[in-house]
Order: C-alpha cells, then structure tokens, then sequence
C-alpha cells in the first residue's frame, strides 16, 4: 500500500470515529430526566417509603393508592417502593433518616413533629378536636401550612400529606377503671409524642415511652398498665389480647404525615412536586371515603373479642389539661393557629 492510500484510509477512520462520538453526545438525557436503557426506555427513579403498620392497615392502603398516583402522574419516572411494619425503621428513626436525606418518604404520627419543634404538635393538643369531621376540615385547609413549614425548616422534613383517623382512647388491663381518678399513677404506655405524654402527666398518670413495636410485650408483662391509640390499631396489633377496658378518653385525635426529606424533594422536578400534590390530594378523598365507616367496625370487633367499651366523663381530664395548653399556645405564639382552629368548629 502507498503512502498516499494509507493517510487516506486513516483519515477516514479518524472521521467516523469522530462522527460517531459526537452522535453519541447529543443522544444525553436532559437534566432532572429519568434515564434511559439500553433500548431506550426510560428507567423509573425509585423512592423508598417505610412505615410502622401492618399490611392492610387504613395507612397503608393510604401510601399504596399515593404511590400508584404518583407512578402514574409522573408517566412512570418515580415509582416508590413501600416498607411496611417496621422493616426499615420505626417511627422515631424513620424521621431522623429523613432529616439525613438517608430514607425518601416516611409515615409518623404528627405528634412526633414536636420532638424537632414544640409549635409543631399543635395538632396533637389534648382536647383539641370536636369530632372526626372538625379534624378533617383542619387537616384539608390551609391553617396547618405554618406548622409544616416551620418542620421543614427546624428538621429539613416535608409534609406530603396530612390525614385524620380518629380519637385516641386508653385500652387497660383494670376492669374497673371508669373514671378519671381512675388513671392517677397508672403506668400508660406512649409513643415518643410530647403532647400525648403531656396529656397523661395532666391527668395525674405515669407515661412511659415505649416503641410500637414492644408495646404488646409491656403491657403483657406488666411493664405498663394500659396504652392509648385509636381503634384500628388496637385491632390490628391485637392488643385486645392483653388488655379488655376500652376506656373512651379521646385525650388527642390521630393525625398521621407522610413525610418526605427535603433534600430529596428538592431534586424532583417542578411538574414532579405538582404530581406529587395531585396525588395527595386524590388519595386523601380516596382514603375518607375508605375509612368512612372503618371505625364502626372496628369498635365491634372489639367487642366481639370480648373488649369492653367504657364510656367516661371526660369533662375532668379537659379541666385538667386546660392550663398545659393555654400555656403552650402562649409559649410558642400559636394564637392564630390556635383560634383557627377552633373557629373552624363552627
């Protein structure tokens, strides 16, 4: 081969090659983009969801229908994958792992907002709430957006969403307790909530912290006397096999977050945070609707399993914890929120 013919040749090698690497960079996905495979298709971003409750709880049916309405708001570029029972962390870990950015989303119970900013657990006040529906009215507005923007910014933790299930009761062991002298010094398992711990200090009994998942050990051995929670919870953890008097305090309404870590909400795209709110909003209507009659029977499961539901004037525990929440308010000048919230009784 001549000289000629081989620059020639290498010549044209140089050139395809060079077509081929410039073909092969204007073939990059746009930023924020999921990416593509090999064939094209795109590739979903997978976000990790855990929670404490069991398979089949009003909660996880919840996070079940969010996640379907996500997968299909954002044409399949997030899909999240969910961790029920405690598999990844319970409720109190959950939330420190979303404040490191090491977990996506994650349920907890409001009440536990306040353990990274005291104004946050003015949802969980004891003797808040009216009824169910005062509850749902206040979760739906937008009274509430001051609260969750002040955990965004003490912990980096997003509500996504915020729901109502029902009043908190106590489930003891004591047969005979109907009153509220009955629960001076008695040993009430809680959950790591401020305000529900403060609502039993009120009433003269002993809280103590135990987590969900030892909480039917504790009352079993008798570590604790009793515990508190709404009834679906009591009926799916079976504690009716351990304590029978369903004494109906209603000391604090259950609100459950799904909470997502800020660092990670602020990689989605705009129109990802506007599916994401979409999908909130359509799964809360979902969720009422589902839960509309869930609590009738729950209470008579109960009551089939032998559990006796007690009735109690609740007038002394209200008068008891009047002063721990006028002071709370003043402390953490939650006035406005405060009377928004009751104005929305009305």
């Amino acid at each position: 081969m001549n000289k000629n013919l081989s620059r020639a040749l290498s010549g044209a090698m140089c050139a395809l090659m060079l077509a081929s690497v410039l073909a092969g960079c204007g073939q990059k996905s746009p930023a924020g983009s999921a990416s593509g495979s090999a064939g094209g298709a795109v590739e979903p971003r997978v976000l990790k969801l855990s929670h404490h409750v069991t398979e089949g709880d009003s909660n996880d049916v919840l996070f079940n229908k969010f996640a379907e309405l996500v997968k299909e708001k954002t044409n399949g570029e997030i899909e999240i994958d969910i961790y029920p029972n405690g598999q990844l962390y319970g409720q109190k870990d959950a939330l420190e792992a979303l404040k490191l950015g090491t977990l996506d989303l994650a349920m907890s119970d409001t009440a536990l907002w306040a353990n990274y900013d005291p104004a946050c657990g003015v949802l969980d006040m004891p003797y808040m709430f009216k009824s169910r529906e005062h509850a749902i009215k206040v979760a739906s507005s937008d009274i509430i957006n001051p609260i969750k923007d002040r955990l965004v910014s003490s912990a980096g933790i997003r509500p996504v969403l915020v729901e109502c299930l029902n009043f908190r009761n106590a489930l003891v062991k004591d047969m005979d307790v109907d009153s509220f002298e009955d629960f001076k010094g008695m040993k009430m398992r809680t959950p790591e909530a401020p305000m529900t711990i403060a609502a039993f200090e009120a009433i003269g009994a002993n809280p103590i912290v135990i987590p969900s998942g030892e909480a039917y050990t504790a009352v079993q051995t008798g570590v604790a006397d009793g515990l508190e929670g709404h009834a679906e919870y009591m009926v799916l953890q079976k504690f009716y096999e351990v304590a029978k008097n369903y004494v109906q305090t209603q000391h604090v309404m259950t609100f459950t977050a799904l909470n997502m870590s800020e660092r990670v909400y602020e990689t989605l795209t705009d129109s990802q945070k506007q599916a994401f709110a979409d999908a909130s909003t359509e799964a809360l209507a979902y969720f009422y609707e589902y839960t509309d009659k869930l609590f009738e029977e729950k209470y008579a499961e109960l009551e089939a399993d032998g559990v006796k539901i007690t009735d109690i004037d609740r007038a002394p525990f209200e008068e008891a914890c009047a002063p721990f929440i006028q002071k709370f308010v003043a402390d953490n000048n939650l006035q406005d929120v405060y009377s928004a919230i009751m104005e929305a009784a009305e």
